[in-house]
């Protein structure tokens, strides 16, 4: 049986619910560190954020970019020499005026070797830049306020509100990534941001909607936690994550490797490399991040507290602790008769022999024994007699009636 069937099934299991400690704090970390970097050193926004102006030749002989940044200035911020086939130089200002525009155009075709017009030249305004940022804002707001809408809808609050803090997690730590690389943040890039949104949702709903599942059947008289049935679904749905992310990073990574660094395409540079560190995080998210979070939250209800401290406490107590052994009946007294223990014990009484029917009695002796008898009785103490006791014939039957004693024999 494949590792994936044995986690499907929970023979396998890992701890992922429960060691939400460790998780938390590896991803605290990356959080922090991702912060900080966006202060110092920042994001590096290219051009189509902050303005300025880029210029591109072709250059006839060799040049070095020590040698077109002594002869453009100190105004020159990015200067590159492509190593493919054409060669090409790319100086990249802040916003200049128009004069010091044709300045630059001309030292640049003179060190090149090629006429003013061999330059080409791009200027971009600050303006357009902050209004891309500003419509990047708003439709991330509203991304987000969407989904929210959405998972409360068809699970509840909670899953909705540990989905956006998982889409945060992805995009804080997608952000420091770019503020330590020095990669340019370019219009590629936020589209990318957005883009990830999508990944790292999926896979979150994904593993929700098994949570849904497992912890729909939970109650009172249930032996599993909330936990535990949320770590049960994640390990049911990992190694699906899992392929789909990593169906996902190789063709990013392809994108990344060859695109932009074999084929010198620089602006598939910005977006391979956030998309790939997204789907990554993503990923880490879905299943490290979000489904602890909502064990944690979902936990301090009352009702899934009580459950925790009832398996808990069975757990303590052993196996048998729920089913205990019910005490054994004591013995009722039939009713209208006292126990055995508390009846008096009867004399037993001699069994009454049956007559024999040849043997008939004197009727001679029988006038003497009427005659003493009276006289016997009189000088006697008179003395209780035992009762006799009936034979297993006469006793009475369970159907209430009463078989009827012999008839005495007649004289002969």
């Amino acid at each position: 049986m494949s590792l994936a069937s044995r986690m499907y099934h929970g023979e396998t299991s890992f701890d992922f619910v429960g060691r939400r400690r460790l998780w938390f704090t590896i991803s605290g970390l990356l959080v922090l560190i991702s912060l900080v970097s966006l202060v110092v050193p920042g994001l590096n926004f290219g051009i189509d954020f902050k303005g300025g102006a880029v210029f591109r030749v072709q250059p006839t002989t060799t040049v070095t970019e020590a040698q077109v940044r002594a002869a453009v200035g100190p105004v020159a911020e990015v200067v590159q020499v492509t190593e493919n086939n054409p060669v090409q130089v790319i100086v990249q200002t802040e916003e200049l005026p128009p004069a010091e525009v044709t300045r630059i155009r001309a030292t640049l075709a003179k060190l090149a070797g090629v006429e003013s017009n061999g330059v080409s030249t791009e200027t971009i305004g600050s303006k357009w830049g902050s209004t891309v940022s500003r419509k990047a804002f708003i439709a991330l707001l509203v991304f987000l306020v969407v989904i929210v809408i959405y998972v409360s809808l068809r699970m509840e609050f909670k899953m909705a509100v540990a989905a956006l803090v998982a889409l945060l997690h992805d995009l804080i730590i997608t952000a420091g990534i770019f503020a330590l690389s020095r990669f340019e943040v370019t219009p590629a890039t936020v589209i990318a941001l957005l883009t990830i949104l999508g990944y790292s949702l999926y896979d979150t709903v994904v593993v929700f909607d098994k949570v849904r599942e497992n912890t729909g059947s939970l109650s009172a008289m249930s032996r599993t936690t909330y936990s535990q049935a949320t770590n049960l679904a994640v390990n049911q749905t990992m190694m699906r994550s899992l392929n789909t992310s990593l169906a996902s990073l190789l063709p990013i990574l392809g994108l990344l490797v060859v695109g932009s660094y074999l084929l010198g395409a620089e602006t598939l540079k910005d977006l391979a490399l956030a998309l790939f560190v997204g789907v990554a995080a993503g990923a880490y998210s879905s299943i490290f991040i979000a489904p602890p979070l909502v064990a944690m939250w979902k936990e301090k209800e009352p009702r899934y507290a009580q459950l925790r401290a009832r398996v808990e406490r069975l757990a303590a107590q052993g196996q048998g602790a729920e089913r205990p052994e019910r005490p054994e009946r004591a013995e009722r007294p039939v009713r209208g008769r006292r126990p055995a223990a508390q009846r008096p014990a009867a004399p037993r009484a001699e069994p009454e022999l049956a007559p024999d029917p040849e043997l008939a009695p004197d009727e001679e002796l029988e006038d003497e024994v009427a005659e003493t008898e009276p006289a016997a009785v009189a000088q006697a103490p008179a003395r209780r007699q035992p009762p006799k006791s009936r034979p297993t014939q006469q006793r009475r039957k369970p159907s209430g009636r009463q078989q009827s004693r012999p008839a005495k024999r007649r004289r002969r």
